[in-house]
């Protein structure tokens, strides 16, 4: 790694970090990027669930750590045989004095640092105006940040503004607002110029800062190319969603505290997390210098290219199962499994999970013989009425569907559904063809539950763009319920009938 000097009794921890604050939003990313350039992860947690969730949690170089920033003995224990800790810690859902809170923990931190041998502390902060009117919490951060550098062991920090990207409280926000309100009134603050950037730059730039001595001791903003306010943000993003441009009115009278109940109201996103955001957003957020630039140069992501990435899980993907993060090539602008689930967007879920005593082999059968060649035998004059309005409306109407589901591609149509991912006798993915203001996708999976049964499951991930999305499921969401129960019904009926075969020909 570059830049560090090391002597060959430290060689033995080089690759090994401590990251507080691992089961957060950046720290959920920067594991798993970390894990895979190869280091070993002492990953810090208080309640052992939250990192069971994550992507990561049975990588072979990640070592789960119990450990709480209020007790400096479990924070040296964390820290056992690592050369650096990355701290991401800060009271966003802080009540009474937070501030307080947070400068007793970056003091905890600072000491068990230098009692366990820590070569470096790296930080990441906000980004604000560095003159009085900060907002309590990013005044809190920066406190942060000189109680860090203020200890035995080198520290950076590195302050960023508003980071795009799936997950982020702030980017949701945007999101959320934009998906649902084709008009808002909204506070003054939309109009304050910030310096967004990319998760994936933001995370580049902390793993870069370990591997470069050239950043110790150092303060750092950290910015995308572009600086615009939170209006041109969300007219930006209503266009790469392929929303319609958004009718803004600022009202100066909406107070913090108000602003955070009417987002609650609006998105899922609860006001204690809404208030200290809506709070920072008075500060404008632009770097005031551009250092780290030159000595960790990468391609920085214009907003719009951001946006566009965190937009393209929900029009092509699922979210990842655990595992999967390395092997797929994760983006890490996508919502990540254990994030909040108010992470990725206006997404609904749906899930109908019933057992058989059918073999997994006999249900796949039967899922063939429903999709393929017998085909959805019920409500079928309503299928086809569907179809017929969607070609009225310049939409692809209904497919011809094949009589075997084995001769299937990605891409094949299935009546109004297109294959997206087959893995035989495990799982089909469809995603709805016809003309909506949504993205709709139909999961079927199958496992063995043990010796005796099968389990079959059922998803239904519905994505609403814009207000007519999200009324639409609400006002087809009786209809959707029916028909997938029907489904379920048909596969399970054929798969226990004695009449079915047990096996076919044109089994995948």
């Amino acid at each position: 790694m570059a830049g560090i000097l090391i002597s060959p009794v430290e060689m033995a921890n080089v690759n090994r970090v401590l990251v507080v604050g691992s089961t957060g939003y950046i720290g959920t990313r920067l594991v798993g990027e970390l894990l895979h350039r190869g280091y070993v992860v002492n990953a810090a947690f208080r309640t052992l669930e939250k990192i069971e969730k994550k992507p990561w949690s049975s990588h072979p170089n990640l070592i789960p750590v119990e450990a709480d920033v209020f007790d400096v003995e479990s924070l040296i224990s964390a820290s056992k045989d690592c050369m650096a800790a990355f701290y991401l810690v800060h009271s966003m859902y802080g009540t009474g004095d937070f501030a307080a809170l947070d400068r007793k923990a970056a003091e905890n931190m600072t000491m068990a640092a230098e009692k366990a041998g820590l070569k470096r502390l790296i930080y990441l902060g906000g980004l604000g105006e560095t003159e009085s009117g900060l907002s309590k919490h990013l005044a809190s951060r920066m406190e942060v940040g000189r109680i860090l550098h203020q200890g035995a062991v080198p520290a950076t920090t590195l302050r960023a503004a508003m980071i795009i990207g799936a997950g982020s409280a702030s980017f949701e926000i945007m999101r959320y607002l934009a998906d649902r309100l084709p008009a808002m009134v909204t506070p003054s603050w939309v109009r304050t110029k910030n310096q967004p950037i990319a998760v994936s730059n933001a995370i580049g730039y902390l793993i870069d800062c370990l591997e470069n001595s050239e950043t110790a001791d150092r303060v750092f903003d950290i910015g995308g190319p572009d600086v615009l306010s939170y209006q041109d943000l969300i007219q930006i993003y209503s266009e790469e969603a392929g929303l319609t441009r958004r009718f803004i009115v600022p009202f100066p009278l909406l107070s913090p505290r108000l602003s955070s109940y009417w987002i609650s109201l609006v998105t899922p996103l609860p006001a204690p997390l809404a208030k200290p955001l809506i709070e920072g957003l008075k500060n404008e957020a632009i770097c005031q210098n551009s250092d780290i630039q030159s000595i960790i140069p990468q391609n920085l992501l214009s907003i719009r290219e951001a946006i566009r990435l965190a937009l393209e899980q929900t029009k092509h993907k699922e979210p990842s199962t655990k595992g999967e993060l390395h092997e797929t090539g994760r983006v890490l602008e996508w919502a990540y499994e254990g994030d909040p689930q108010w992470a990725g967007g206006s997404s609904f879920w749906l899930t109908w999970r019933s057992k058989t005593r059918a073999s997994r082999t006999r249900v796949w059968n039967a899922i063939q013989s429903v999709i393929g060649s017998m085909g959805w035998n019920y409500g079928s004059s309503i299928w086809q009425l569907r179809g017929y309005l969607d070609l009225l409306i310049r939409g692809k109407g209904m497919g011809v569907s094949t009589k075997h589901l084995s001769r299937l591609k990605i891409g094949s149509l299935v009546d109004c559904w297109q294959l997206i991912g087959i893995i035989p006798k495990k799982r089909l993915q469809l995603m709805a063809t016809l003309k909506m203001p949504s993205t709709l996708l139909l999961s079927i999976l199958l496992k063995d539950k043990d010796m005796d049964y099968s389990e079959l499951a059922v998803e239904l991930h519905y994505h609403p763009h814009g207000l007519a999305g999200l009324l639409a499921w609400y006002g087809l969401m009786p209809f959707r319920k029916y028909a997938i129960e029907k489904l379920i019904d048909r596969i399970l009926h054929l798969s226990e009938s004695s009449h079915f075969p047990k096996s076919k020909s044109n089994s995948s």
